[in-house]
């Protein structure tokens, strides 16, 4: 897994898709620099290769995120200033991540009466999932954007769980995970999304029926995403710390532990992940980052729950 850590592959804000010619999605962060938000590569680009061409030549400042530890010192001998911000969880598909007990219940108890299925990609089926999205936990709350991929294009796989339709004469989705490549034998997860009041255990069947899946057609690992604020190490004052320390202070927001706590029943493996900047992060560019990305209007909607529970707990104590 050394290997994994040190290797040059791509971010998961990239992905490998069937064209010639990459695709970079740019926005403004400041006059003189962008964030990569996403770029899509052709599987036969070498990622040092691409960015040798796209990257190292230009003149304007670049954010880029979601580098591994063998792109983020590539890209710091090359004038960027890199932080770690969080960790990715991989799933090596010769292990057995299944083991546990209460996780193999979990995953019975979600596979009753429901049904496992491979969506091919359609118009019809990207609007149907840009509509599930809003039949989901967080549906009715202000959307994140630019952090993932959330629109189903023809080059992601796209699975989903889901009633039996003898049963309600339509189906009804529980559960779903969006694919992309980070290479022809490594999946990345895009887009985990699951239905307000889905049955218990409907997530983990589907990642068992996914890994299952890639395991038969031959990947050698599937990366469930990235979760952020899990630096604890570093010291508050770098600035590493702080961005991780405040971080850990939107929890009310934006509930990283669940996501590390779900991801993390899986036994994956950890590796750490890193924002990438040329020349340096400013707080300006941070706070740019935070409305651009929607994280404040989410953090406003919390407010108000975040106030109501400090006082119940108050007046129970």
């Amino acid at each position: 897994m050394q290997n994994l850590r040190d290797k040059i592959i791509l971010p998961f804000s990239f992905c490998r898709f069937d064209e010639d010619k990459p695709k970079l999605f740019l926005i403004d962060l400041n006059r003189k620099t962008k964030w990569l938000t996403f770029a899509r590569i052709p599987y036969e680009y070498e990622l040092k290769s691409f960015l040798e061409e796209n990257l190292y030549h230009t003149t304007e400042g670049l954010l880029i995120d979601g580098c591994n530890e063998g792109v983020a010192f590539e890209l710091l001998n090359n004038g960027y200033e890199i932080l770690k911000t969080g960790q990715e969880a991989i799933l090596n598909l010769q292990y057995d991540h299944f083991k546990k007990k209460s996780l193999k219940e979990l995953i019975r108890r979600g596979n009753r009466g429901k049904q496992f299925e491979e969506i091919p990609f359609s118009s019809e089926m990207k609007y149907r999932m840009q509509k599930f999205k809003y039949e989901c936990t967080h549906g009715n709350e202000p959307q994140l954007k630019y952090l993932f991929s959330d629109d189903f294009e023809s080059f992601n796989r796209l699975f989903v769980i889901k009633d039996d339709m003898s049963l309600r004469g339509k189906d009804v989705w529980y559960g779903a995970f969006m694919l992309s490549h980070k290479e022809k034998d490594y999946a990345q997860t895009e887009l985990i999304l699951r239905r307000k009041h889905a049955p218990v255990g409907v997530m983990e069947a589907l990642i068992y029926s996914i890994f299952n899946i890639l395991k038969k057609e031959g990947y050698e690992y599937w990366s469930l995403g990235g979760v952020p604020f899990t630096v604890y190490e570093d010291t508050l004052f770098s600035k590493e710390g702080v961005i991780n320390f405040i971080g850990r202070r939107l929890r009310f927001a934006y509930n990283y532990k669940g996501l590390f706590f779900f991801k993390n029943k899986f036994s994956p493996i950890w590796i750490d992940y890193y924002f990438c900047v040329r020349p340096r992060l400013t707080l300006f560019m941070s706070i740019k980052i935070l409305i651009v990305t929607n994280l404040h209007k989410l953090i406003i909607k919390k407010i108000p729950n975040l106030l109501f529970f400090g006082i119940v707990k108050v007046k129970a104590q």
